[in-house]
């Protein structure tokens, strides 16, 4: 009797322990690539529009990407970024704290307050599908192309 009571117990560690390394996506570590992560505390909380959201090239070359968790994000969202182009990834979650990961570029990490913004700005060294999820619901927010 003591086994099966165990047993759930089990397999959802497993599950929790392999739900980040599962993916079909390339998550492949890059330790060349340069990296800068910043978190700001905002006073009023602000939405996206889709229109907002959209990737945007200024002519420093660098791809902004704004992701509000609930508004704009999910699986089906994928921004296209050119090979070594900068990427500057803004992650909002308005209504709760976030924890945010960029899977093969290996940044995240620390507890995002809910409506505070995360940004990670790094080079895209690496061709390939990269997700970026949140640890907290474990949901892919967007997917970065990189060609």
């Amino acid at each position: 009797m003591r086994k099966v009571r165990t047993l759930p117990v089990a397999i959802a560690a497993i599950m929790v322990l392999v739900s980040c390394g599962g993916s079909s996506v390339d998550d492949s570590s890059t330790s060349s690539a340069e990296t800068k992560e910043t978190t700001a505390t905002t006073s009023e909380t602000s939405v996206a529009t889709s229109d907002e959201a959209t990737t945007s090239t200024e002519a420093s070359n660098v791809a902004k990407i704004l992701v509000t968790v609930g508004v704009d994000s999910g699986p089906d969202r994928v921004e296209n970024v050119k090979l070594n182009q900068e990427v500057e990834l803004t992650l909002v979650n308005p209504k709760a704290d976030d924890e945010f990961h960029v899977h093969g570029y290996d940044l995240g990490g620390g507890t995002t307050k809910a409506g505070d913004e995360k940004t990670f700005a790094f080079v895209a060294t690496e061709a390939g599908d990269f997700e970026v999820e949140s640890h907290v619901s474990e949901t892919v927010l967007v997917v970065i192309h990189v060609s």
